[in-house]
């Protein structure tokens, strides 16, 4: 247990280390931006007399960086919730088939022409449709079982299956544009991520937020395992299908916006409690905090590594998720 006065500082650490990578990954990129020149290509904005750089900082980075911030909370959020309704702390949406299921669901809607159906919103709605039915057939699967090796190798079946599905779409698609448009939700990229991608990112971070304070303390009462929680009045079933029903909607939206970036819900949550405590009431906003500096700095390394050229930010996250993935099984392999 840490006292009050250490968690306070150590979360107001970490939102000035968050402003701070915001404004480093601002200035970084195929076109460097000084940090000073910030308020003056402020001032030309408000006074409409657009340059390169403004338009630049303005329109393209800054918008696919708070969506970055907002993206990276809300994947790590939900990763944090997977693994408390699952007494598994290696579940993620990535790990368990989730994401691959959202993207199977996107890509089948784009190549078969069903993009603009229901005001261009049918992307979201075949996400939110794959990703439910993954989580359902990895939880179908997996039974009553709590081990971590039978639910891991369910979700690695099933994500499995759903990136087969996704390449047989893609391979099957007759159109050049609509092959492009589906790879781009295999890599994960936030290149093409615009003002109007804010507000769903956003709503979805508000509703994970809202659920996990208001639920914070039956799940506290999850983590202590099905017999506990039920002899102490918990209805675990209840809160594991609200929790999935949500998840499988904040992954669908993220997945529709951004494609599959993986490894973030896995490894954000065991560093949040590692560096704070267990308690939801605590860990929601560490994990919070966490996860959006992560995914932003990880978008600047992917605009600057191979600049003028970028890296699919799901690339970079899976090389720098997974060592850290197999860490986690080989610390809990006595469990």
């Amino acid at each position: 247990m840490h006292s009050r006065k250490t968690l306070w500082l150590r979360a107001l650490t970490l939102l000035v280390f968050l402003i701070a990578s915001i404004l480093f990954s601002i200035c970084v990129g195929a076109v460097s931006i000084p940090v000073t020149e910030i308020p003056e290509k402020a001032s030309l904005l408000l006074s409409g007399e657009l340059d390169k750089q403004t338009m630049i900082l303005f329109t393209i980075r800054l918008p696919r960086i708070l969506f970055a911030a907002a993206a990276g909370a809300a994947l790590a959020l939900v990763g944090l919730l997977m693994q408390t309704i699952s007494q598994n702390y290696l579940a993620d949406p990535y790990i368990l088939g989730v994401s691959s299921g959202a993207s199977a669901g996107a890509v089948l809607v784009i190549v078969s022409g069903m993009a603009s159906l229901l005001g261009g919103t049918m992307t979201y709605v075949g996400a939110f449709l794959g990703a439910a039915l993954a989580t359902v057939l990895v939880v179908r699967f997996a039974g009553e079982s709590a081990s971590p090796v039978r639910l891991i190798l369910m979700g690695t079946g099933i994500a499995a299956f759903f990136s087969a599905l996704t390449m047989l779409f893609v391979y099957g698609a007759k159109d050049e544009a609509q092959v492009r448009s589906a790879m781009f939700w295999l890599l994960g990229s936030l290149s093409g991520i615009q003002w109007r991608a804010l507000p769903p990112a956003a709503l979805v971070l508000l509703l994970l937020l809202l659920y996990l304070v208001l639920r914070r303390h039956e799940l506290d009462i999850a983590m202590l395992g099905r017999r506990d929680a039920q002899s102490l009045g918990l209805s675990l079933g209840a809160l594991q299908r609200g929790a999935v029903l949500l998840s499988s909607l904040c992954v669908a939206v993220l997945v529709a916006l951004s494609g599959l970036i993986g490894f973030v819900g896995l490894v954000i949550p065991h560093i949040a409690r590692a560096i704070s405590e267990t308690r939801h009431s605590v860990a929601i906003w560490f994990t919070a905090l966490l996860g959006a500096i992560a995914l932003v700095l990880a978008d600047a390394l992917s605009r600057t590594l191979f600049r003028p050229e970028e890296v699919p930010i799901g690339i970079l996250t899976a090389v720098l998720g997974a060592p850290v993935f197999l860490w986690i099984i080989k610390r809990y392999r006595g469990n």
